[in-house]
């Protein structure tokens, strides 16, 4: 009777013996597959994180611009306190600026943002040059005196140069007429106002005159398709230099030049 009972029991605690160790087979066949799910999601990120660092790496030696902020420091400084209006093609705010400059400030060099909608050059000491999409960008400064400038921008697009000029003086920014800031402004030089039909002409075939900032004293303006008219006009090319003490642009040569 005895034999009876205790076999019905023991084999109830063999099968309670068997699931326990499928379940604890099961549990650690789960915890397994997770550390290998983990493990790879885990070499993946890395993959990954080491493929953009690679990017990145290439991206810098690339388009890296080294730019010494002590050297470029009062044109720099300026930038951060332009009104947004002198950009008034694209949008480039004082925020923005100011962490572009501290970026150079703190490393001596920039990049271009990664959609590459612009391209930042430092091409002389006292202008910044930045291609805009299908246009670009100038920032000129003209030395009066120390922490004293002439400022210009000129934001060029396809139907032509948007000005303005300001004065800065010890941190601050005070707006100019872009006309004021020559002693005679190009197209009272390049034409005679009392010749009515070269005026018509001017204003109904006007075309965009090109700037050019040259160096830290000098701006050389030309319109070279004014050559088809040469009898109307003075001179297609302007060549102006910055006198501080009037702070204004002389005139210092007019002439034909071809293209």
């Amino acid at each position: 009777m005895k034999d009876l009972i205790m076999k019905p029991l023991f084999k109830s605690i063999l099968i309670k013996q068997l699931m326990l160790s499928l379940l604890v087979l099961f549990l650690f066949s789960c915890k397994k597959n997770e550390e290998k799910s983990d493990s790879k999601i885990s070499n993946e990120k890395a993959k990954d994180t080491l493929k953009t660092e690679e990017e990145n790496e290439g991206f810098e030696k690339q388009d890296t611009l080294k730019i010494n902020y002590l050297e470029h420091k009062n044109l720099l400084d300026i930038l951060t306190i332009l009104p947004d209006s002198s950009m008034g093609s694209w949008e480039w705010n004082k925020m923005e600026r100011v962490e572009f400059v501290k970026k150079i400030q703190k490393n001596n060099y920039t990049m271009p943002p990664r959609s590459r909608f612009s391209t930042i050059s430092l091409i002389q000491p006292n202008t910044l040059s930045i291609q805009v999409v299908d246009g670009y960008w100038v920032l000129s400064i003209y030395k009066v005196r120390p922490n004293n400038y002439i400022v210009i921008t000129d934001d060029v697009v396809g139907d032509g140069n948007q000005f303005m000029a300001f004065e800065y003086l010890n941190g601050e920014l005070k707006y100019i007429p872009f006309k004021n800031i020559f002693d005679h402004f190009l197209t009272t030089l390049i034409i005679d106002p009392n010749d009515e039909k070269c005026v018509e002409f001017f204003e109904d075939n006007y075309i965009g005159f090109e700037y050019d900032f040259v160096g830290t004293k000098k701006i050389h303006i030309t319109n070279s398709l004014l050559e088809e008219s040469k009898s109307c006009f003075k001179g297609n090319t302007l060549d102006y230099e910055f006198n501080p003490v009037i702070k204004k642009f002389e005139l210092v040569n007019t002439e034909y030049v071809k293209p």
